[in-house]
């Protein structure tokens, strides 16, 4: 009966967490309620990872930003204020690590992005873009995009913030957040004609 009884409490526990809004369980974080960090973490970590896989293209490093994202959320729940949702505050804290990081990593990348563009002019690329479908050739050639055009994309249209939301992540006036979309549209517009899609990213 006691083992039927604890089983009961941790369900209704976590019944409890996932029913408890973002703020309701940042606010418990805020006074030391571990519990509530793991619930959020569960929310967050899908979304999250998948934005952090795209910016930083290395599954290793999107894991360790993660963590430490979460990490500073644990640590600064009591300074959040409410100005924003809790998504877009925890988001803008993956951000900056994110460039943080692929600030030590620029050297390399710049490295990997030049073999890459040789890569893509080999023979038989042609061959291997006809086999892939519109969504991979999209994602493939956002790769392509500077940091901050990949972002701005990766946050409207996979994690679906509004631009008023993004702006906040990204520490920006909104109109930067427009311009940024305009040009990472039309970059990714002219990658798509050049492998003969048009259309695509109008």
């Amino acid at each position: 009966v006691t083992t039927n009884g604890c089983l009961m409490d941790m369900l209704s526990a976590r019944s409890a967490d996932a029913a408890a809004s973002d703020g309701q369980l940042l606010a418990r974080i805020a006074r030391g309620d571990k519990d509530a960090v793991t619930a959020l973490y569960r929310r967050l970590e899908r979304p999250l990872f998948a934005f952090l896989v795209k910016t930083l293209r290395d599954r290793e490093a999107a894991a360790d930003v993660l963590n430490e994202t979460m990490l500073d959320v644990w640590r600064q729940a009591g300074r959040f204020e409410g100005k924003s949702s809790v998504a877009t505050w925890i988001y803008s804290i993956a951000h900056h690590k994110a460039i943080s990081w692929l600030r030590k990593r620029r050297e390399v990348e710049l490295d990997e992005e030049a073999v890459a563009e040789v890569a893509d002019d080999a023979p038989g690329a042609d061959s291997k873009i006809a086999a892939e479908d519109l969504s991979q050739t999209i994602a493939r050639l956002m790769e392509k995009l500077s940091v901050d055009h990949r972002i701005v994309l990766q946050l409207a249209y996979f994690q679906e913030f509004s631009v008023g939301q993004i702006a906040e992540i990204l520490d920006c006036p909104e109109n930067t957040v427009k311009t940024r979309m305009f040009y990472a549209r039309q970059r990714l517009r002219a990658l798509l004609e050049a492998e003969g899609i048009e259309g695509a990213a109008a």
